[in-house]
């Protein structure tokens, strides 16, 4: 038995398979969020997500790639818990198998905690790139070694932090930011980006020697009047049109995988989810891309 088949559930809502056609893309969903410090429900967001990609236009105007036209497989959801450890070891050995397969694959959160997990199990050669308010470098919090406020401290504990850029940042505690310079944790602070025009290729000079590339988005990166509903909002942030711009500069790199987190759509009326569900398709659309072109 396969740990898809031991972790999973098997309850997809957007699979879209088209006869003799490799799916593009595999997702799953990790409804987890039992390290919240503020705002509960990131949970019910790899569903929100789902139903917003199942009412949203997926032709990409920026891309010209129709997702419709496309195989997309959904894996369903990583099966109930509430304990922070078995959810990072569900995560890294799903993943592993999905990176095994050689196949794109998407995490739908979910709290950001999922990303300690899933980038464990990358291969060696790859960047991670995380659009985030927060820096989520405290040693502790709550009580908790591991949570979604301190797992990028246990990443780079763990992993160093020459692999890892992290792009959006605004909100962190005096001490995050004396710890993010003693690391030497590469950002691409919201001030730098709001001051230095076109940030991105200072992404792209961080990723020119890196083989392939996996992006984390927490949604509180952007502005709250983007995206309202999520679990710790902080005011001043990037604008949809930003992040869009961000990612569009990743065209012709290899997307290994992703993951959309901090979604908690008790709290707006469903723009958030929408806004979700865009972001995944732009991202799928640019993995489907570098794909293509490696065929011709």
């Amino acid at each position: 038995m396969s740990y898809k088949d031991l972790f999973l559930t098997s309850e997809p809502l957007i699979t879209v398979i088209k006869e003799g056609m490799k799916p593009i893309v595999k997702i799953f969903g990790v409804p987890f969020d039992s390290t919240v410090t503020f705002r509960p429900g990131a949970r019910f967001g790899p569903n929100a997500i789902r139903q917003a990609y199942m009412n949203i236009e997926v032709y990409s105007l920026f891309l010209n790639v129709d997702l419709e036209s496309l195989s997309l497989l959904d894996l369903g959801n990583l099966k109930l818990t509430n304990d922070v450890d078995d959810m990072v070891y569900s995560v890294e050995k799903v993943v592993k198998e999905l990176v095994q397969e050689e196949v794109t694959f998407g995490i739908l959160g979910g709290e950001h905690t999922l990303t300690f997990g899933a980038y464990l199990s990358m291969p060696k050669d790859t960047a991670l790139i995380i659009f985030d308010a927060h820096l989520d470098l405290r040693d502790e919090f709550a009580g908790l070694k591991l949570s979604h406020a301190t797992f990028l401290r246990r990443l780079t504990d763990k992993i160093g932090t020459e692999s890892i850029i992290h792009i959006g940042s605004r909100a962190a505690s005096k001490d995050e930011w004396k710890i993010a310079d003693k690391i030497r944790l590469s950002l691409i602070s919201l001030q730098t980006i709001q001051t230095v025009p076109n940030a991105e290729m200072l992404l792209l000079d961080f990723l020119k020697d890196f083989e392939n590339v996996y992006v984390s988005i927490d949604l509180d990166v952007l502005d709250p009047s983007f995206a309202p509903g999520v679990g710790n909002p902080e005011p001043d942030g990037l604008s949809l049109h930003k992040l869009l711009e961000f990612l569009y500069s990743l065209k012709g790199k290899r997307i290994v995988g992703f993951d959309i987190v901090e979604l908690t759509p008790l709290y707006d009326n469903g723009i958030t989810a929408v806004v979700a569900a865009k972001l995944m398709n732009e991202i799928i659309g640019l993995s489907y891309l570098y794909q293509n072109n490696r065929k011709h």
